[in-house]
């Protein structure tokens, strides 16, 4: 009896080749699209629903719109009204997304379910472990950190182990030369440009929020006039003001609706405080220096470790300092291309 497999579709290249591979690997699949972001033409549900069609495989479309917003976008919209920077993939992987689809996949009697993200799931010692796809460029392991040990248990990632050229040509080859031609999606996907006038346009009374304040220095003397917090971000460098030297922006106090400027040697730490921790094991961190801390998705690793401490928080602390952490977003751990855990930058 074949295995039956729950894959969520979101009508992109990945997704579509994840479907073709599952097929060929013997599962039953079933294809899944979530609505959890709709802005006029819904092309992304109708390309997932052909696709299914096209390969013989039942498709379903789950609505999630309302709780997307309340769960997700409210949270956007918070976080930079708490002087915080967002970051809504890693939010919405944690505490939606997954938890979404694992519980339909229960309701259909699906064993496992899947997703076409460039990662891939190692076991050691009985530890199951997010690693690190082959493709540098497109691995997407930084916004998995928040998985957890039962549900990776049930998890698979067909395309972890190729390049994305090689799934474009996959679907070539196989005849999807539209599914081969597909763009890449970047950013949310109900905001991938100028946050800004999304963010606006979410409040109800932006005036509230969104008015004049002071740029004030490291010593709070005043240094001329922003347009309203919301709208910079910590190690933020353009769009500021013009003063005859480099700064950036290094804290954001809502309270007072102003934003300390501060040249970039003051924009380093060699510690910070994490919240929401998720980890693999503890007994996996020692107080060694021997794991590497990633704050940002691309091209970026400093020796750390972590200590834990009290409600779910730890700090972390760097091997050199590191500059332009900001609170809002997410430091992730990896050993050896495996991740470790991860939390939320207080």
């Amino acid at each position: 009896m074949k295995k039956r497999i729950l894959l969520g579709m979101s009508g992109g290249t990945d997704s579509s080749v994840a479907a073709i591979l599952l097929l060929e690997q013997g599962y039953e699949v079933i294809g899944i699209t979530f609505r959890f972001w709709e802005d006029g033409e819904n092309k992304h549900l109708n390309d997932a629903v052909l696709l299914a069609k096209q390969l013989g495989i039942e498709h379903i479309t789950y609505d999630a719109l309302d709780v997307f917003k309340e769960k997700i976008v409210g949270y956007f919209v918070a976080e930079y009204l708490s002087g915080r920077t967002p970051f809504p993939c890693v939010k919405c992987n944690n505490e939606l997304k997954w938890k979404l689809i694992l519980e339909v996949a229960d309701h259909l009697g699906c064993q496992k379910v899947a997703m076409g993200h460039y990662v891939n799931i190692v076991t050691e010692n009985n530890h199951y472990f997010v690693s690190e796809g082959v493709d540098p460029d497109k691995d997407q392991s930084f916004f998995l950190w928040g998985l957890t040990q039962t549900q990776l248990s049930r998890i698979v990632f067909p395309l972890g182990q190729f390049l994305k050229t090689e799934v474009r040509a996959m679907a070539a080859q196989r005849g999807f030369t539209k599914v081969s031609e597909k763009k890449d999606s970047l950013g949310a996907c109900f905001c991938s440009g100028d946050y800004r006038p999304f963010l606006i346009k979410q409040l109800v009374e932006p005036q509230k929020y969104i008015y004049s304040g002071n740029f004030i220095d490291e010593q709070g003397q005043v240094l001329g006039k922003h347009d309203g917090y919301p709208l910079y971000t910590v190690g933020q460098r353009r769009g500021l003001m013009h003063l005859n030297r480099k700064v950036f922006v290094k804290e954001i106090h809502p309270k007072t609706n102003e934003i300390v400027l501060a040249p970039l040697s003051s924009m380093y730490k060699t510690s910070f405080i994490i919240n929401t921790v998720n980890v693999v094991d503890k007994i996996l961190f020692t107080s060694a220096f021997d794991i590497f801390c990633r704050i940002r998705y691309r091209k970026q690793n400093t020796l750390s470790r972590v200590i834990f401490l009290e409600n779910n928080t730890a700090k972390v602390e760097l091997a050199e300092p590191l500059e332009s952490i900001a609170p809002g977003q997410t430091a992730v751990f990896y050993r050896d291309g495996k991740i470790l855990g991860g939390g939320f930058i207080c």
